[in-house]
C-alpha cells in the first residue's frame, strides 16, 4: 500500500495539475491568441487585484519570509523577500507588458 501523500506534495501536485491545465489552455492544439492571454491573465488577473497566481506565490513567500525572521531566520527570510520582490518587479510587469501586446 502506498504511503498517504503528506500536505506539501498534495499542493505541489495541485499546482503542477493547474499549471498543465494552463499550459494546455494556452499551447493546446485548438489554442488562439485569446486563450494563450486568458492562460497568462490567470497567472496575473491586472489592475489592482491581487488574486493572480504570481501575486499570491509573491504574497506567500512574503508571508514565509516574515516567519523565517521571527524565527530568527533573518538570512533566509531576506532571500525570500527578495524573491517575492522579484516576482513583483520584474515578472509581473513583464507579463503585464506581454498581455498589453496581445491585446488583453
Amino acid at each position: 500500500m502506498a504511503a498517504p501523500l503528506d500536505d506539501a506534495t498534495r499542493a505541489r501536485a495541485t499546482i503542477t495539475v493547474g499549471l498543465d491545465w494552463l499550459r494546455q489552455l494556452a499551447l493546446g492544439d485548438t489554442a488562439d491568441i485569446e486563450d494563450t492571454a486568458g492562460a497568462l491573465q490567470a497567472l496575473h488577473h491586472g489592475g489592482d487585484s491581487r488574486d493572480g497566481a504570481l501575486d499570491v506565490l509573491a504574497d506567500l513567500l512574503d508571508d514565509i519570509a516574515a516567519r523565517c525572521d521571527d524565527d530568527g531566520q533573518e538570512h533566509a527570510a531576506e532571500h525570500l523577500s527578495e524573491a517575492a520582490a522579484a516576482i513583483r518587479g520584474q515578472a509581473i510587469p513583464r507579463l503585464r507588458s506581454a498581455l498589453a501586446d496581445l491585446g488583453d
